[in-house]
């Protein structure tokens, strides 16, 4: 059906209607069911305050702090609590953004700028980790940069600081750590490469996007966390989500500097027009402000003691998980230090684990892997404070899961190999994957099972074309 622009009003109770229609399929990130996409801390009158806060300051926009001055006092404020956070002098600053990406992609920008300046040279690398995050593949495409890819250990996943120093060079722009990588939530040896950065003069950036508010109060409550913040000397910026386990709402993340001076290759300012001086202080140029004021909110409403509370509860669950993990026979995938884990087991195919597990109301997060990486296929878990009140349940389904997934068959990928080899052609290859117009597929095995079996070269091609396909009107 072709969609139309619509000619005539609709009502109120009708709009409603069409938006609760199309909601039906979507998962509720307070049921604490969730264990990705949503940091749930399950307390109802923070989330009342952070919408009632939201909406009165949705319309305001950080574009123009002049137009509203309370913008200006609360970014000032925020990344001045989070830059005392990470330990940070008292010459450190930063930006507030609207997610990780666009924090890491600052961070990138500003090294680019630095590198320039001090090098002479227009281009160069990042070094990153194979567990990094897509933002910095990202923000290399936007910025005219390469990435010289590192291995990790495939028993820590950690990154092999070994092949970083050797990969050093006069064309590195960006050192990077993560502390924890998304993948198996494990810290790199952030230490190390601050020393690497140290003696060859280097840009370490260290994305705490997942970690940054949760690793800290972890090391208040007495666990022996990696330090990786600006307490080693070669950090020169620290990306951190406002809107993870800071528990703000989407769209609420920090870069910080170490100095002022390293945020100005950051800043873009235009009056090479009639109009008024574009400032920006991040990628986007207007932007409400309410998720802003809600980070504010947030972040004073539960304080050191209310972080450290919802830590403590993290800690508890994910003891409870481990361990039940280890008896039924799966297997963790290095020691995750952070809040987040993944698994798998030798002995099934841990996509039908998942598969059980949102037939009983869960949703864990499947995770593809690559066969020709060497990455098994496995399930990750964002663990939440609320989680601790329901672990023995989902302990309990995740048992039957197993028992389940043992007597399911094997998949084969052979039939949809004969479809690629045929070409591109998208209407077959979305329906045999099970997509229709507009729509996503009730089970995304066989989903999963081609970004596993095949090559990511392939993958990436393949998921452009659904993508594109799946958006059209």
């Amino acid at each position: 059906m072709k969609i139309h622009f619509p000619k005539k009003p609709k009502t109120k109770n009708e709009i409603i209607e069409t938006l609760k229609q199309i909601s039906t399929r979507d998962w509720d990130p307070h049921s604490g069911l969730m264990f990705s996409h949503a940091y749930e801390h399950g307390i109802k009158e923070l989330w009342d305050l952070v919408h009632s806060v939201l909406v009165d300051f949705f319309d305001k926009t950080l574009l123009d702090f002049t137009v509203y001055p309370s913008v200006l006092y609360l970014e000032r404020w925020i990344i001045g609590a989070v830059a005392d956070l990470m330990n940070a002098g008292e010459n450190a600053t930063g930006s507030f953004s609207y997610g990780g990406t666009e924090s890491i992609m600052l961070a990138v920008k500003a090294a680019r700028e630095h590198f320039r300046e001090t090098t002479g040279k227009r281009s160069g690398e990042i070094i990153l980790p194979e567990t990094g995050h897509p933002a910095f593949w990202k923000s290399a495409e936007y910025l005219d940069l390469k990435i010289r890819l590192v291995p990790v250990d495939r028993e820590t996943f950690k990154v092999d600081v070994e092949k970083v120093k050797e990969v050093v060079s006069n064309d590195t722009v960006m050192i990077v750590g993560s502390a924890p990588n998304y993948p198996f939530g494990t810290v790199d040896d952030i230490k190390a490469l601050s020393d690497i950065a140290v003696d060859a003069g280097k840009w370490l950036h260290v994305d705490a996007c997942l970690g940054g508010f949760v690793l800290p109060f972890f090391e208040k409550l007495g666990v022996n966390v990696p330090i990786f913040d600006f307490r080693l000397p070669g950090v020169y910026s620290i990306s951190a989500d406002l809107h993870k386990y800071g528990y703000a709402p989407r769209g609420a993340s920090v870069v910080l500097f170490k100095e002022a001076k390293l945020k100005l290759g950051q800043l873009y300012v235009n009056s090479k027009w009639p109009g008024y001086p574009l400032v920006n202080s991040a990628v986007l140029s207007t932007r409400s402000a309410g998720t802003l004021a809600a980070s504010f909110v947030v972040l004073n409403y539960l304080g050191e003691e209310g972080y450290m509370r919802l830590a403590k509860e993290i800690l508890e669950a994910k003891d409870k998980l481990i361990r039940g993990l280890n008896r039924m026979g799966y297997r963790v995938l290095g020691q995750p230090e952070s809040s987040v884990l993944s698994f798998t087991h030798d002995d099934v195919n841990i996509f039908y684990v998942s598969k059980y597990l949102k037939g009983k109301g869960w949703y864990p997060q499947d995770q593809p892997g690559s066969k020709d990486l060497g990455y098994p296929k496995s399930i990750h878990l964002t663990i939440s404070p609320i989680h601790n009140r329901l672990m023995d349940r989902f302990l309990s389904d995740l048992e039957e899961a197993l028992d389940w997934a043992k007597n399911q068959p094997e998949f084969d990928i052979g039939k949809f190999a004969s479809l690629l080899e045929t070409g591109l052609d998208m209407g077959k290859i979305m329906e045999s994957l099970g997509f229709k117009k507009g729509e996503l597929p009730e089970d995304m095995i066989m989903v999963n099972e081609l970004m596993h079996g095949f090559p990511p070269d392939l993958v990436e091609v393949v998921v452009k074309e659904i993508i594109n396909e799946l958006f059209k009107p």
